[in-house]
């Protein structure tokens, strides 16, 4: 027995010692180890108000422009395969916007209406006065809350995992609320990176798609030193600021042509929400695809169909 209890003491021991380094900091990368590894060449660092912008302006000067902004947890890696698909003909031009990746901004952050003003900023310092936009996630509800207040502007939205009122609650494994329950209560500033291999299989329709690339880097840059802070701040700016309306109001005023791609394996976003966002788009055509076995991530699941639709809509529609 003396055995028994000394053993438990021991891993008792060493679970806290690995909770109170996680919790002190410890584990996390520096954001200078994790610029040296994500912001390669053609990353570019610009300064707009008070943000300081991880950015990748990519392609022909001359061509039609998109702008692409990710979802929420992730940066502008999540564009890859997408931008690559579009370069050689289109300007494409994405970036992390805070609190995700590694941009910063010293102002307090409003929520989804800051990125709104922020991407006017962006395409004002670059000169860009008409432009399509490609998002996903809650990067489309910035999208549709943009093009909404700027008509004149975009020439058409390329959208997926649209969530246009608060996403319903998602039905992760027990083993996932474990993770999270330990993070939020004991650990508030890290996750394993077991954790976002977890979380990652149980968005995507087939785990097995997932790649040990997309892990590290999603593990690298939400583990940033107070990047959980910063975050927890934006959330509850956003819940004042749209969700306790939702958005469906102004994806009705949306005019520009749109292309919606669905993961019909989507935990977060059913793809029932996907036929009710084409009647939200009232005055506006709709384009809607649906990827039977794709989760809430189609251009990191199955990079290249949805990249080969994506291209061809663009094609038809930015004459």
């Amino acid at each position: 027995m003396k055995r028994i209890a000394h053993g438990v003491a021991l891993i008792a021991l060493a679970i806290a010692v690995v909770l109170g380094t996680m919790r002190a900091g410890l584990w996390n990368p520096s954001y200078e180890e994790v610029k040296a590894t994500q912001a390669t060449t053609p990353s570019t660092f610009e300064k707009v108000g008070t943000a300081n912008l991880h950015m990748r302006d990519e392609g022909p000067r001359g061509g039609p422009v998109i702008v692409m902004l990710h979802s929420s947890m992730t940066n502008l890696r999540e564009w890859d395969a997408w931008a690559d698909a579009l370069t050689d003909k289109y300007r494409v031009i994405r970036f992390d916007w805070p609190p995700y990746g590694l941009s910063t901004d010293s102002a307090p952050s409003t929520g989804m209406p800051g990125i709104v003003t922020l991407l006017e900023k962006v395409v004002a310092q670059k000169g860009v006065d008409r432009f399509a936009i490609v998002a996903t996630s809650s990067g489309s509800t910035i999208a549709t809350l943009y093009a909404a207040r700027h008509p004149d502007q975009v020439t058409a939205l390329a959208l997926s995992a649209l969530p246009l009122e608060a996403p319903p609650p998602t039905d992760f494994s027990q083993l996932m609320w474990a993770m999270i329950w330990t993070h939020e209560t004991l650990v508030p500033n890290y996750y394993p990176r077991a954790y976002y291999r977890q979380s990652l299989s149980e968005l995507y329709g087939k785990p097995e798609r997932l790649t040990d690339e997309t892990v590290d880097w999603y593990y690298q840059t939400n583990t940033i030193p107070g990047g959980f802070a910063r975050v927890k701040e934006y959330w509850e700016a956003n819940k004042k600021a749209v969700w306790a309306k939702g958005a469906a109001g102004d994806a009705a005023k949306v005019t520009a042509p749109i292309l919606l791609q669905w993961g019909d394996r989507d935990p977060v976003l059913p793809k029932a929400l996907a036929a009710k966002a084409v009647t939200q788009f009232k005055a506006a055509k709709v384009d809607l695809i649906h990827y039977p076995d794709v989760g809430h991530y189609p251009m990191l699941e199955l990079p290249a169909d949805t990249a080969r639709d994506l291209r061809q809509w663009f094609d038809k529609v930015l004459k």
